[in-house]
């Protein structure tokens, strides 16, 4: 009897010493970390967005606006390195003359035109020196080989005495 009350003294003096607090502490970490969720939430609506829009969100930004004019061989490969380089743009296309406007920010001018010698260099690059598909390189292998002749091999049979 003695055993059963000093062992039921020490769960009760563990529960209140050890667990109670625990509980109390989860349920203030589970609080602050819903606050600042909530934070998070009502912040992510005032951003300012990046990369690709339209002209009127590029123009209400109020940060002066400027174009260039691009002709439609690539645009992808612009759109690649507008990411790379960070610059804020917007993308109308002239459908008269083929070409596109692409608009951007004042501000970004040393960088659209570290933008553009980069991409010129690289479609430059691609009329100068067109690469052949792997699938074509490959398929020249296989006619080389195929053209190569092929040793014959004469099986005979020996007789042993």
């Amino acid at each position: 009897m003695v055993n059963e009350e000093v062992s039921a003294k020490a769960i009760r003096l563990v529960v209140d010493q050890v667990m109670k607090p625990s509980a109390r502490d989860a349920i203030g970490a589970l609080e602050k970390i819903k606050k600042k969720l909530e934070t998070q939430k009502s912040l992510s609506g005032d951003k300012v967005k990046n990369g690709k829009m339209p002209v009127k969100k590029l123009i209400q930004q109020g940060k002066g606006v400027q174009k260039i004019e691009l002709d439609g061989e690539d645009v992808p490969l612009f759109n690649r390195l507008t990411k790379k380089y960070g610059v804020d743009y917007a993308v109308v296309k002239d459908k008269e003359a083929g070409t596109y406007k692409i608009f951007f920010k004042a501000q970004d001018a040393d960088a659209i035109s570290d933008l553009v010698a980069d991409y010129t260099k690289r479609t430059l690059g691609k009329e100068k020196g067109a690469k052949e598909s792997v699938l074509g390189k490959l398929k020249k292998l296989k006619e080389k080989v195929a053209s190569i002749p092929r040793k014959v091999v004469e099986k005979r049979k020996e007789q042993t005495r």
